[in-house]
């Protein structure tokens, strides 16, 4: 079978891999200069596509990803073999979302489509009617009962999340909608684009619940909390906001100083990791207000995220043509002392 066109790099968070003496660092300057070394199951192909979109399959087995090639690939995270080539996009793919399943994968991009694919043998399932501007996120509810949309326009699409047919229109905040999230709790749904705000809904109903001035600049991504307590925000004015999901209240605001926050996910309702123009990864301790570690490694914007919680594994995708596995929570800590490495 064939390999990863793109460099797949897994990155222990504890030094110790391949021979490194273990680090300790006392404070996110520290961690900043521990450069961590890593294990290549594969070398970068000369013609790699720009990532920007990759995501985890609930069962922790399967990486997807899709970029300026216009090509969904599906990867098996133990060794970076290649499962499925889909094609059937004729743009640049930006964001892809497995189904709570499993069994299904849903992208859309630039091409104005969005995708159902088959995850068990490839097949292009359906094209739904999606809209008439480039989409640019797309969220399941955690029952996988419904799918968001948004993208280059003012609505948010709710569609069935296996049949595709389309269930609601919202009317979003601006006519530049980047980020689309749905509470696990399956209640709200958020959306914030170019004008820096986050508008929230019932999801069942439609039913608006609030505006909030989030940000002076344009928003690039939004994420709720695992228990659905929190909206955290981040985007063009690289500071990362956390607000309290049912009042809007802004509860933290941490800048991120160099970068641009293109993409962030939780790693568990008092940490998340966001990730930025400036290449880097950075955690952040929600509770404490403060950045607490710093992942290096990707040479380019770093463009998509996310997170398996049952294994602890966060990867990550970037316009370097890479995509990385990290291990950021040891024994639901932030591994910031001294330990072993969890290479395989």
């Amino acid at each position: 079978m064939s390999r990863f066109p793109v460099s797949l790099v897994f990155w222990a968070v504890m030094a110790g891999a391949m021979g490194a003496p273990a680090v300790r660092a006392q404070s996110a300057d520290e961690l900043q200069s521990a450069r961590l070394l890593p294990m290549r199951l594969e070398e970068k192909a000369s013609l790699a596509p720009v990532l920007t979109a990759a995501t985890i399959s609930p069962n922790g087995q399967l990486i997807a990803t899709g970029g300026d090639d216009h090509v969904v690939r599906i990867w098996k995270l133990s060794d970076g073999d290649l499962v499925h080539t889909l094609r059937g996009h004729s743009d640049w793919v930006r964001t892809a979302v497995y189904h709570p399943a499993g069994d299904l994968l849903a992208t859309a991009g630039d091409d104005r489509q969005i995708i159902y694919w088959n995850v068990a043998d490839g097949r292009l399932l359906r094209t739904l009617p999606g809209p008439s501007q480039v989409i640019y996120s797309l969220a399941y509810s955690h029952d996988g009962t419904l799918l968001a949309a948004s993208g280059f326009e003012d609505k948010v699409r709710l569609y069935d999340g296996r049949s595709g047919e389309l269930v609601r229109e919202l009317t979003g905040p601006c006519r530049d909608i980047r980020a689309v999230a749905i509470s696990p709790d399956g209640k709200l749904v958020a959306a914030g684009g170019r004008d820096g705000r986050i508008r929230i809904w019932e999801l069942s109903s439609g039913a608006l619940v609030r505006d909030i001035a989030a940000h002076r600049q344009r928003i690039r991504a939004i994420a709720f909390s695992p228990d659905s307590a929190r909206l955290a925000s981040g985007g063009d004015d690289r500071f990362l906001k956390i607000w309290d999901a049912r009042s809007g209240a802004e509860l933290h605001s941490m800048p991120s100083r160099s970068g641009k926050i293109q993409t962030l996910v939780f790693l568990s309702p008092e940490r998340l990791a966001t990730g930025a123009s400036d290449n880097t990864i950075r955690i952040w301790n929600v509770e404490g207000n403060q950045e607490e570690l710093r992942l290096v490694g990707h040479t380019g914007s770093v463009s998509a995220l996310d997170f398996h919680i049952p294994s602890g594994l966060l990867i990550s995708a970037s316009y370097d043509t890479s995509v990385r596995i990290w291990n950021p929570i040891r024994g639901g800590k932030i591994a910031s002392q001294e330990g072993q490495s969890t290479t395989r």
